[in-house]
């Protein structure tokens, strides 16, 4: 089975600072290259035999979540001493001499006894990724959209939005700045920004999502707590270079393979997400985040065991039906990424964020087995906004809209306006203004000295004085707002959030 951390690991809470928490990687009297260690959300501290005082003090603090790998210098007596401690959730020793590796089948944290450090390596990047692989024990990865149906449509309204927002550089820089702020500064980090600053190409977002770095669990858990709208937006580039990419090829797999196929999910879950499954059989889920699934039902339900680790889980082998012929809308696109992925050994299919599956069972085996039965359908709260709305080319100004008749295209506008006014005004939201209206008066040297000017001088307690004055801002947010252009609008989102 592959081991990637894609697909292997945990998301986090992110704090006010964007960081990731760690969980605790603790090594003692064995010595390990800190490069090894490839998983984002994994803090490693290596003790030496002469350290073994600060060792037991570190793991007897305060500090949650220990992963230990240590040699057989402790000893049996010593490990069956620390077992208990509830902050320790697994052991690995290092051990070349033959006599130790005995140790008791009692102790349920111990995960091994090795002679090969590469082999040890391997072991516990497989079992902790895998482990926490589908699953964040506080935040939800689907809605019921029966329940949060005007929800479900201001997201997937804010999706479309994202959409026909054009790439700049300055939105790439935001991406860049949002991981940097997210990774840290260790030297492996800052050759993985460099890396992405280098040569990330927007054709190229699954390799990038399925690469061993930030990017996939960056992008879910911000997707998945739907609390930042701006963090979302920080992203908005990766987002759409994403379902683009995705729904690019879905439309060439239609046209050459089968039009119906099982793809399965294996993971680990709260018996309360269980019941909230079982609850809604008959009703329709969301999933606000990309949901990776697999070809392969063996490899999925290998996942799923992994659960039993911890009493707290259940094992749940999801089995998602998608039939292209009744999908008539491609809102959330789904493919096989396999030939673009950066491990091309595993077939996955990915699903877009915003991705409506049907529950058509949740069963309990005799194996204890929770076996969930799912149809991908078509997003019913995708709203069909017609001719002269944001979201169509119509080339003509709007002056006035009549609400009998226009109502759906009304909404999509004051929905537009409603996600401008939650956004922050920021650097890079002033710099896309700039750039904005020096495109629209390259060969007007006057009105590009007026730009200047209002780059030195604008302060955000002064906007409707600069927004009254017969100046570029006033022609072109008007015409802006007649022509109804998502992106030319929303390059006003500076101004507008000062106005």
């Amino acid at each position: 089975m592959s081991s990637r951390s894609r697909l292997y690991t945990r998301f986090r809470h992110q704090n006010n600072t964007h960081s990731i928490k760690k969980t605790h990687l603790v090594i003692f009297d064995i010595d390990v290259d800190q490069s090894m260690l490839s998983d984002l959300t994994i803090e490693m501290k290596i003790f030496n035999e002469d350290e073994i005082d600060l060792w037991f003090d570190y793991i007897t603090s305060d500090v949650n979540e220990i992963y230990l790998i240590v040699s057989n210098l402790l000893g049996y007596t010593f490990i069956q001493f620390i077992h208990d401690y509830p902050q320790i959730k697994s052991i690995y020793i290092f051990c070349k001499d033959p006599q130790y590796r005995n140790y008791s089948n009692t102790l349920t944290k111990l995960q091994g006894t090795f002679d090969d450090i590469n082999v040890m390596w391997q072991q516990f990047q497989h079992n902790y990724n895998i482990f926490y692989s589908y699953y964040d024990f506080q935040q939800s990865t689907f809605k019921s959209i029966n329940s949060t149906s005007a929800e479900s449509v201001w997201w997937i309204v804010f999706y479309k939005i994202l959409q026909h927002i054009k790439h700049t550089n300055i939105a790439k820089d935001e991406f860049i700045e949002f991981y940097r702020n997210s990774v840290g500064d260790s030297e492996r980090q800052l050759r993985n920004i460099q890396e992405l600053v280098d040569r990330y190409d927007s054709t190229e977002a699954i390799y990038w999502y399925t690469k061993e770095s930030l990017t996939y669990p960056l992008l879910n858990q911000t997707l998945r707590t739907e609390k930042n709208i701006n963090n979302i937006f920080k992203l908005r580039l990766f987002i759409t270079d994403l379902i683009s990419q995705l729904r690019i090829l879905q439309s060439d797999q239609r046209k050459i393979g089968d039009h119906s196929l099982l793809v399965y999910r294996g993971q680990a879950m709260l018996t309360e997400d269980i019941q909230q499954l079982k609850s809604a059989i008959g009703n329709s889920i969301r999933y606000n985040r990309c949901l990776s699934t697999l070809l392969n039902r063996d490899i999925a339900l290998g996942v799923a065991e992994y659960a039993r680790e911890n009493p707290d889980l259940e094992r749940v082998l999801m089995t998602i039906e998608i039939d292209s012929n009744n999908i008539n809308n491609n809102t959330a696109p789904f493919a096989n990424i396999s030939q673009h992925s950066y491990d091309k050994d595993e077939e996955e299919v990915l699903l877009s964020m915003n991705s409506i599956l049907l529950i058509e069972s949740v069963e309990l085996d005799e194996n204890h087995l929770w076996n969930v039965r799912l149809k991908y359908i078509d997003n019913q709260w995708d709203v069909e906004f017609d001719e002269r709305s944001i979201f169509s080319r119509h080339g003509e100004k709007i002056f006035i809209r009549h609400l009998s008749k226009e109502n759906n295209q009304f909404i999509a506008f004051q929905l537009l306006l409603d996600f401008i006014l939650r956004l922050e005004q920021t650097f890079y939201a002033e710099q896309e203004l700039l750039e904005f209206a020096r495109s629209k008066y390259e060969s007007n040297p006057a009105q590009l000295a007026e730009i200047d000017d209002f780059e030195r001088n604008y302060r955000p307690e002064d906007a409707v004085k600069w927004f009254s004055k017969d100046n570029f801002l006033y022609r072109l947010l008007n015409e802006s707002l007649r022509t109804e252009i998502i992106n030319d609008i929303l390059n006003y989102n500076y101004l507008l959030l000062t106005h």
